[in-house]
């Protein structure tokens, strides 16, 4: 029996060893794949290069470190961002982007080891594989953010609605497409595809929908819609006018097409002038028969007065372009009035004295706009358009005389840019401004548990924040803290703060992390020395990853703050600053670090640069890929 059985407990000896052999390759083998990917996934950052990050692949793969056990590697082969394994014509990836990995913000690595042991062979298994897959990932949840919001118009989409402003009608509606950029602002229109409008009413308004979600309907969370101030107005106004009733002699007079002109202002209709400038009225008059010298025609603007003389030329009568807007100022109706010297208006017989009682207005026929914050928030720049020509104001309307009355509009807006990562060291110094008049300076109070706004400035946000894709924030921060976390809002802090932030920055950048205390700290909030100096200067060759000057803020929707009191705003994204110099006011809390290396700050104000940041491992999670042209921090995830 023993002699029988023999050669079968050598084969299943060999069996046992072979299999022991084969997992300890396989394990390892896996372990080289997952250090691949997430060692080169660190290298998808601004900057990215496809060598580099295929040879930190392979240096981990094996080659410098995690070489295969029993000094195999020589058998292992790698292949990154491939649909096969080495030498396999299947199985088929269908799930990895083969583009390069710079690209794809994906590192797939496929790893198969040959030469197997002998058992293996002969039951025809001629290779172990081993996968791994890491992408670079925006981060959705944050945890250790500054108590600092950052108000910025960054969109998803915007929306045109042309309303009839007697009934609130919406009466065409287009969507905006993201541009380019034009004096300092992005532009977003419809140029693509103009809209048809058909003008068959007095009064048309264009209202902007500016929306953070997915949403455009007003109201809704991260849906802000911008107007003159009333439901039934627009941020532009179309002036519609008919020839109907139109006869040689009427009586009284008959407004007809009422146009702005611009003078120092850029544009007649819209402005976002930070001063005030000038514009001009120009309007057609049906006066008839009468001689120009027994007819006038003046525009009121702001409550002033201004008389329009007759070019005889045109046929029009204007103001010139001297009319002064103020800035801010909103919305600014044009009332036309009028009087006649001589003949009949009615039973009234005219005159050209004081008394005279031939005179009359045509009421509002025309608006122009002052960019104001409350009413038309981020939008600096607003133009209607057709066939290319701007000013697109004043039409003829439908009527016996005219069928055809439709006219394909574009709208074209103006916001505020995004904000901008550093390109370069010497890259334009941006300020942050936490001061200002009222209750609101953009501080935040972002933990339940710290009470002080500069001990919060100083340790982080505890609490874990997301960003807000459409959720309506609870209206204080006694309702937000109730709620479970991960927190899409945060709550403001109200007051003035200037020497809370260099209390609050010496302790969390100069006076951070050392036990024991370094010898300038033996008062964190007032450190004797710049103990942790600006290291901006290495930018270019990368900014130390420990470096305390590197601090996260909170982004929020543009005109956030704008309210009064205590309430939460959405977290539309998170962003990573490093700050190269914060004032405070007086000598309360000196930033010993000016004047030795620091850029110069004003009182309130954190100076620096948005950068790029890529987050350690397992600090946070994200589910898009990572876009290394935005501010927001991304974050390593392995996903195969």
């Amino acid at each position: 029996m023993f002699v029988i059985f023999l050669p079968v407990l050598v084969l299943m000896m060999s069996f046992v060893i072979d299999v022991g052999n084969w997992f300890m390759h396989k394990r390892h083998l896996q372990m080289q794949a997952d250090s691949a990917a997430l060692a080169a996934a660190l290298d998808l950052r601004t900057g990215c290069s496809d060598a580099t990050v295929t040879d930190t692949a392979a240096s981990f793969g094996g080659r410098d470190y995690n070489a295969q056990v029993e000094n195999k590697q020589p058998q292992v082969h790698m292949l990154v961002n491939s649909r096969t394994f080495y030498n396999q014509t299947s199985p088929v990836d269908t799930t990895v982007d083969t583009n390069p990995p710079c690209t794809s913000m994906m590192v797939d690595v496929k790893l198969t080891e040959i030469d197997l042991p002998w058992y293996f062979k002969v039951a025809h298994v001629p290779f172990i594989n081993a996968q791994a897959r890491a992408g670079l990932f925006t981060i959705d949840n944050y945890t250790g953010s500054l108590p600092l919001a950052v108000p910025s118009a960054e969109p998803r989409k915007i929306v045109a609605r042309f309303i009839d402003e007697d009934t609130g009608a919406v009466i065409a509606s287009t969507p905006l497409t993201k541009g380019g950029a034009a004096g300092g602002l992005t532009t977003w229109d419809n140029s693509a595809a103009p809209v048809p409008v058909t003008v068959d009413r007095a009064h048309i308004g264009v209202r902007i929908v500016v929306s953070g979600s997915d949403s455009t309907t007003c109201g809704d969370p991260l849906v802000s819609c911008f107007d003159a101030g009333s439901a039934n107005s627009g941020l532009a106004y179309i002036q519609g006018w008919t020839r109907v009733g139109d006869p040689a002699q009427p009586n009284p007079p008959l407004a007809r097409s009422v146009t702005l002109e611009p003078g120092t202002c850029p544009d007649a209709y819209f402005s976002g002038a930070s001063s005030s400038c000038t514009i001009g009225v120009r309007a057609k008059v049906n006066f008839g028969s009468l001689p120009v010298g027994q007819t006038g025609v003046t525009a009121v603007v702001a409550g002033n007065s201004y008389t329009l003389n007759f070019d005889s030329t045109t046929g029009t009568w204007a103001t010139g372009t001297t009319i002064p807007i103020a800035p801010n100022s909103g919305p600014v109706p044009v009332e036309l009035k009028w009087e006649e010297r001589s003949g009949t208006v009615g039973a009234n017989t005219c005159n050209n004295k004081n008394n005279n009682p031939c005179t009359g207005t045509f009421g509002t026929v025309q608006r122009t706009f002052a960019a104001t914050e409350p009413r038309s928030g981020p939008i600096q720049l607003l133009t209607v358009s057709e066939n290319g020509v701007t000013g697109a104001d004043s039409f003829e309307r439908c009527s016996s005389a005219l069928t055809n009355c439709t006219h394909n509009l574009v709208v074209r807006i103006g916001v505020p840019p995004a904000l901008d990562v550093a390109k370069s060291i010497n890259d334009p110094i941006v300020t942050l401004r936490f001061s200002g008049g009222g209750s609101q300076s953009q501080g935040l109070d972002c933990d339940p548990n710290i009470s002080s706004f500069d001990d919060e400035l100083a340790a982080g946000c505890a609490p874990t924040y997301h960003k807000n894709t459409g959720t309506a924030c609870p209206a204080n921060a006694t309702a937000l803290w109730g709620t479970p976390q991960p927190w899409q809002c945060v709550a403001n802090q109200t007051g003035q703060y200037v020497n809370k932030i260099p209390s609050g920055l010496n302790r969390r950048i100069l006076c951070a992390g050392a036990n024991p205390p370094l010898p300038a700290c033996a008062n964190p909030s007032k450190p004797t020395s710049c103990t942790h100096p600006n290291n901006w200067s290495m930018f270019n060759s990368g900014l130390p990853g420990d470096d305390p000057r590197i601090v996260q803020l909170f982004i929020t929707p543009y005109g956030a703050f704008n309210g009064s009191g205590s309430f939460t705003v959405p977290i539309i994204r998170f962003a990573t600053f490093y700050v190269t110099g914060w004032g405070g006011s007086g000598g309360g809390f000196p930033n010993p670090c000016q004047g030795n290396g620091d850029d110069p700050a004003a009182d309130g104000t954190i100076v620096g640069h948005f950068i790029k940041y890529i987050d350690v491992l397992g600090s946070s999670t994200g589910t898009q890929t990572c876009n290394l042209s935005d501010v927001d921090p991304c974050v390593p995830v392995m996903v195969r």
